[in-house]
C-alpha cells in the first residue's frame, strides 16, 4: 500500500513539473513571440518560418525516433543506448555540414532572398538539439521533469532576451533564428552537465534492431505527419509568398501553443508510465475513458471560444500589421476542438505497442488533406487554412473507432454521458436530482456541484493511481 502511494506521489510530482515545463515554458515563449511580433515585420516571420520548416525536417530524420523507443522500451540497460545515439549524432552533423554547404543552392531553389545565411546559422542547432533529445528522453523515462522544467524556463528566458535584443539592433529574421540556437545551446548544456547517460564503448546489436523496430514506425509517422502539416506552408509560399507566411505563421501560433499545452504534458508522463501497464486493458481502458473526458470538458472549450472571438483575439495580441491572421485562427481553433479529445489516441497507440497504427492514420490523413489543398480553389489563406483544418475531420472517426477496438471497447462506453466520472458519483448525482419537495431545484443544484467537485478530484486522482502503478524506477 505504501509503495502504491509513493509511485503515485511520485507521478503526482512528474505531473506537476511536467506541466511546469510545458505550460510555464509555452507561456513565456508565447510572451516573447508577441513581444518579436511587434518588433518583426511578416515577412521576418515568414523567412524564419521557412528556415524552421527545414530544420524540423532535417531533425525528424536524424533522431530516428529513438527518444520514444528508449521511453517506451520496458527494460533499458546503459549499452542499449549507445548505437542509437551515434547514429543519430552523427547523422545530424552530415546534415548540418550540408545545409552550410548547400545553402545558397537552397536558396535559388525556393526563391527567398536572404535565406542562405540564416540556414547556415541554424545549422549549428542541429547536432546540439539532437544530442539533447537523447538526455531528455532518458529524464522522461525516468519521470524526471523537475530538471527538464527549470531547463526550459531559463533557456526559454534567456534566449528569448538575446531574441529581442537582435530585434531592436535591426536584425531581422536573424532574430529568430539567433534566439532558435543559443535556446538549443542553453538546453543541451544544461542536461548534458547533469547526463542520465554518457558514451560509452559497450553497445548491444540485438537491442538496437529491436529499438530500431519500434523507432522506424515513430520516424516515418513523423515524417507524414510533417508532410500534412507543414505543406500548407509551402502552398502559401508559392501562391502569396513569404510575407503571407509570415502571417500564418502568427495566426497559427495559439493553435499550436493551446495545443501543446494541453496535451504535452499529459504525453510526455502517459507514454512511459502507460508502457508498463500495456496488459492490463481493464485499467489502461479506463484510464483512455478518462483522459477522453479531460480533453472533452477542459480543452474543447477553450477552442470554441477563442474561435469566436478569433478577430478581436488577434487584433489584441498581434496589432494591426498582423491583418488576415484571424482568418487563419478560426479555422484551427474549431477543429482544435476536437484534436484535444483526439490526441489521447496517439499515447496509447504507442504505450500498446502499435506506433504503426499512427503511421497508418498518417497516410490516411494525408491522402485526404494534400489533395483537398491543392484541388479545392482558395482566393487567399483563411480560405486555405479552412480546407487544411477540416479535411483532418475525415480520419478522425476512424482514430476512435481503431483505438476502441484495441482497447476493448464500445461506443457508447465511449459517447456515454460523463464516461470518466466514477459510477459513485454518477448514481449520486442522478439520487440528487429525484429529490421530491419544493428544494429539489436546490438539491439538484448542490448534486451537480458537488458530483462535479469530486469528479475533478478522482479524475486527477484516477489517472495518478494508474500512472503510479507503471510508473518506471531506475534499478
Amino acid at each position: 500500500m505504501n509503495v502504491t502511494r509513493g509511485r503515485q506521489h511520485q507521478v503526482v510530482v512528474a505531473l506537476f513539473w511536467s506541466l511546469a515545463q510545458n505550460w510555464g515554458g509555452r507561456a513565456l515563449s508565447f510572451v516573447l513571440f508577441l513581444v518579436l511580433a511587434r518588433l518583426l515585420d511578416p515577412a521576418d516571420f515568414g523567412l524564419a518560418a521557412l528556415v524552421a520548416f527545414i530544420l524540423l525536417l532535417l531533425s525528424s530524420i536524424a533522431e530516428f525516433g529513438f527518444g520514444d523507443a528508449l521511453i517506451q522500451r520496458r527494460t533499458l540497460e546503459p549499452a542499449d543506448v549507445t548505437l542509437p545515439f551515434f547514429c543519430s549524432f552523427a547523422a545530424s552533423v552530415l546534415l548540418a555540414v550540408l545545409i552550410a554547404l548547400l545553402a545558397t543552392h537552397i536558396e535559388q531553389w525556393f526563391d527567398v532572398k536572404g535565406l542562405a545565411p540564416l540556414l547556415t546559422a541554424a545549422s549549428l542547432s542541429l547536432p546540439i538539439g539532437t544530442a539533447t533529445l537523447f538526455q531528455e528522453a532518458l529524464y522522461k523515462r525516468q519521470m524526471d521533469f523537475r530538471v527538464l522544467a527549470v531547463r526550459t524556463m531559463v533557456a526559454t528566458a534567456i534566449s528569448g532576451v538575446v531574441g529581442i535584443a537582435c530585434a531592436y539592433a535591426g536584425f531581422g529574421a536573424l532574430s529568430l533564428v539567433i534566439q532558435v540556437v543559443v535556446q538549443s545551446a542553453i538546453s543541451g548544456l544544461w542536461l548534458w552537465s547533469q547526463p542520465r547517460w554518457l558514451p560509452m564503448r559497450g553497445y548491444d546489436l540485438k537491442s538496437f534492431r529491436e529499438l530500431s523496430g519500434y523507432s522506424i514506425h515513430v520516424m516515418l509517422n513523423r515524417l507524414l505527419d510533417f508532410a500534412i502539416v507543414r505543406t500548407i506552408d509551402m502552398i502559401i509560399l508559392s501562391l502569396y509568398g513569404v510575407a503571407a507566411l509570415g502571417i500564418y505563421t502568427v495566426g497559427a501560433r495559439v493553435y499550436i501553443i493551446l495545443m501543446q499545452l494541453l496535451t504535452q504534458a499529459v504525453m510526455d508522463v502517459a507514454l512511459s508510465a502507460l508502457s508498463k501497464i500495456a496488459h492490463e486493458r481493464d485499467r489502461i481502458a479506463g484510464a483512455y475513458l478518462r483522459s477522453v473526458s479531460l480533453g472533452a470538458l477542459i480543452g474543447s472549450p477553450v477552442f470554441v471560444l477563442l474561435a469566436a472571438i478569433a478577430p478581436e483575439f488577434s487584433l489584441l495580441l498581434f496589432g494591426a500589421k498582423w491583418g488576415g491572421s484571424e482568418a487563419v485562427m478560426r479555422p484551427l481553433m474549431l477543429i482544435g476542438a476536437v484534436q484535444t479529445v483526439q490526441f489521447v489516441n496517439s499515447a496509447y497507440f504507442g504505450a500498446l505497442g502499435k506506433p504503426n497504427y499512427v503511421f497508418l492514420l498518417n497516410i490516411l490523413k494525408f491522402c485526404t488533406v494534400v489533395p483537398a489543398m491543392f484541388l479545392l480553389p482558395s482566393r487567399d489563406i483563411g480560405q486555405l487554412a479552412t480546407i487544411f483544418a477540416f479535411s483532418q475531420l475525415v480520419v478522425t472517426p476512424v482514430t476512435f473507432a481503431l483505438a476502441l477496438r484495441l482497447l476493448g471497447l464500445s461506443w457508447s462506453q465511449f459517447s456515454a454521458p460523463h464516461c470518466g466520472m466514477p459510477l459513485r458519483h454518477r448514481s449520486g448525482l442522478r439520487r440528487g436530482r429525484a429529490v421530491p419537495g419544493g428544494d429539489a431545484g436546490h438539491e439538484s443544484l448542490f448534486a451537480d456541484w458537488t458530483a462535479g467537485v469530486l469528479f475533478w478530484r478522482d479524475l486527477f486522482d484516477g489517472h495518478s493511481a494508474v500512472l503510479a502503478e507503471a510508473a518506471p524506477f531506475p534499478d
